[in-house]
């Protein structure tokens, strides 16, 4: 049970950072109105799925997604750094949420 509240805490706190990291830090333009809906950490805390959302067509989502990917570990870098009292820094993974678009 606390390693379960362990890890809703974990993932709470990465999406708060990412959010800002995203919208503060990052300059590429493929990567403007995204917002990180949740985050998913693995049971052993190494890797970290991201679910994001982002206004615009199928191929904004995707120009947004490649961005993503390429800012990957410059994310994880700034991470390590606003959260040093984590051992490891889990390996993220972006997935688009298409859960809004449904809505």
């Amino acid at each position: 049970m606390a390693e379960k509240k362990r890890l809703e805490r974990l993932a709470q706190q990465l999406q708060v950072e990412l959010g800002a990291l995203i919208e503060s830090e990052l300059d590429d333009p493929r990567v403007a109105m995204i917002s990180v809906t949740r985050v998913r950490v693995s049971s052993d805390m190494r890797y970290a799925r991201v679910y994001v959302s982002t206004l615009g067509s199928d191929t904004d989502h995707k120009t947004a997604m490649k961005g993503l990917d390429s800012a990957k570990s410059f994310l994880r870098s700034q991470l390590s750094h606003r959260l040093p009292h984590l051992r490891r820094t889990p390996e993220l993974t972006f997935d688009y949420d298409d859960s809004v678009e449904q809505e």
